[in-house]
């Protein structure tokens, strides 16, 4: 019985979410200019609406690196049977 791998593009998905939004914080909670302070609730703000922004485009990074990632493990780990063109039938009843 094959052993069921977990899925790379879900965790990299996650990944890239999980990255997205440490640099989402980093970039927006940085100051800008040295010595004036900037009203905690215009960070929160500017946090709520970056995280919108940076939390998809993480997602489909991530995905993007996952799928890439999955397709280079099935050609490096194929089965013999598979390099040969042979495609294994399900021998479960119906």
């Amino acid at each position: 019985m094959e052993k069921k791998r977990p899925s790379l593009v879900k965790w990299c998905a996650f990944s890239g979410l999980v990255l997205a939004e440490i640099y989402m914080v980093i970039t927006v909670a940085s100051p800008r200019l040295k010595g004036i302070e900037i009203p905690a609730a215009a960070v929160a703000m500017r946090i709520a609406a970056m995280s919108l922004l940076f939390g998809p485009f993480g997602l489909a990074v991530g995905t993007g690196v996952g799928l890439l990632l999955d397709a280079i493990r099935r050609a490096l780990f194929r089965s013999s049977s598979e390099k040969q063109g042979v495609v294994p039938q399900n021998t479960a009843p119906h």
